[in-house]
């Protein structure tokens, strides 16, 4: 078994903590979405969003809390592996979205998905802007925070598909 070093200390503490607790998330809409078994054709494509996510997540806060500890090469791959996933989501997200109908208002589910997505493009706002609250809660812990809450109303509509 390894050991960390004894003087090991993790880079961005804040900033790993919420990349990993959106990973668990990530992974825990797309489990609960898998165990709803419904018909509907989208949702294969919500749980591969999650799904992700999920994997961005990890791989953005270990990358986030251990990055001085990685060669320059396995950095790279592991900000790489977060970029390619981030992607992917974004890419499951607009295909989920536009095969749940979110045209039509009458559906149940149409609120809360516009809801999560609204969020969720909230959440990326701030990222992008940069708002640092304190100096030990960044941008990027903003989103996190934002991006678990667009999941759960994600999620919320989800389960109303039909």
């Amino acid at each position: 078994m390894l050991y960390p070093h004894r003087g090991m200390t993790i880079t961005e503490p804040i900033t790993t903590l919420t990349d990993y607790l959106l990973s668990i998330s990530g992974a825990t809409f797309a489990v609960l979405t898998l165990r709803l078994r419904g018909s509907h054709r989208a949702l294969a494509l919500w749980v591969l969003a999650f799904t992700c996510a999920a994997i961005a997540a990890l791989a953005g806060g270990t990358f986030h809390g251990f990055k001085d500890y990685f060669n320059a090469a396995t950095a790279k791959n592991m900000w790489d592996t977060a970029m390619i996933f981030v992607g992917a989501t974004a890419a499951f997200l607009i295909s989920a979205s536009i095969v749940s109908s979110l045209r039509d208002e009458k559906w149940p589910h149409v609120r809360w998905l516009k809801r999560g997505l609204t969020i969720s493009v909230v959440g990326f706002a701030f990222q992008k802007i940069g708002w640092d609250p304190f100096s030990w809660f960044n941008h990027n812990d903003v989103y996190h925070l934002i991006q678990i809450a667009g999941f759960w109303c994600l999620y919320q509509g989800i389960k109303q598909l039909r």
